[in-house]
Order: structure tokens, then sequence, then C-alpha cells
């Protein structure tokens, strides 16, 4: 399998039952995060948390960075559905990876 773009995670993709189901394998995650968004208040489905632009100053996320094949980011979009946007970010590693946020 070819790896060859980094995931950010905050939530249900950390989990090792979501990646077995989705992916076939567990995922090796480096902690990171991503500065100048938070977590909202409100949550998709009342359950998922979803990441919005920061309101103060200095906000920051922490989360897991991934390995994953283009392949398997395919199935993560398919996952994260109409609810959530895919971004290109820059992590606080100095990482360039892709994060789920709110629509805008």
């Amino acid at each position: 399998m070819s790896i060859n773009t980094y995931l950010f995670s905050y939530g249900s993709l950390q989990e090792i039952e979501v990646q077995l189901k989705l992916y076939g394998r567990k995922l090796i995650g480096v902690k990171d995060s991503l500065q100048g968004y938070q977590i909202s208040g409100e949550k998709v489905a009342a359950l998922y948390p979803i990441l919005i632009k920061a309101t103060e100053e200095n906000s920051s996320v922490n989360g897991l960075v991934f390995q994953i094949s283009a392949k398997e980011l395919v199935v993560s979009d398919d996952y994260e559905g109409h609810e959530y946007h895919r971004i290109a970010i820059t992590l606080t590693s100095g990482k360039k990876a892709w994060c789920y946020v709110k629509p805008q």
C-alpha cells in the first residue's frame, strides 16, 4: 500500500473500531495540534465533534495525525459525509495534512 498523505483527526477516526471498519487496519497516530481552530459547541448528529475557526486568539485543537493512502482518504470522505468539509492545513509540527471541519 502506498502511504502518501496525512490526515489530522480530533474525533471518531481515532477509534480503533472505526479504523478497522473503514480501512481494514489499525492506524498509527502521532500527537499533534491545529492552531486557529476550536471544537464547536454543537455536535454533528448530537454526537460527533466538529471544528470551526477559533473565536479566540491562541486557540488550538489536539489530535492525532495519521499517514493514509489516497484511496483511504476517499473512504474517509465518504465516512465524514456532507456534514464535514475537508481542507488542507498545516499542523503545529509543520506537517501538511487534511482535516475535516464544519462547512462554511
